[in-house]
């Protein structure tokens, strides 16, 4: 079942052990802003989902989009690794991770 963004900043929130006042006072908006939008009622501005995630340290990109993934990458190689990753054919994604595998599976031994 897909998630919406406010069934994952509900999410972010719990997860935090935030309560609703204290969610929206990190982040400076209204408590019934958020309740619209945990109930789905309201979708967040962009500039609220960038907040969220430098925020709680959440991926922009798991926040808009169906993924589970809740990592950040580190730095831009592994933004572009993991972009370059999920858009390529699905027969040539498995190649290149087999192969990166193998590869990390070979310094273990050394």
């Amino acid at each position: 079942m897909k998630k919406t963004i406010g069934d994952k900043i509900r999410k972010i929130r719990r997860e935090s052990g935030l309560k609703q006042v204290e969610f929206v006072a990190a982040l400076d908006i209204d408590r019934s802003y958020l309740s619209k939008i945990e109930s789905n009622r309201i979708k967040p501005g962009r500039d609220l989902l960038i907040k969220i995630a430098k925020e709680f340290n959440v991926s922009l990109d798991w926040l808009i989009t169906d993924t589970d993934d809740t990592s950040t990458p580190k730095n831009n190689d592994e933004a572009l690794l993991l972009y370059a990753f999920r858009n390529m054919p699905k027969d040539e994604a498995k190649m290149h991770l087999q192969l990166m595998l193998q590869r990390v599976e070979n310094d273990i031994k050394k």
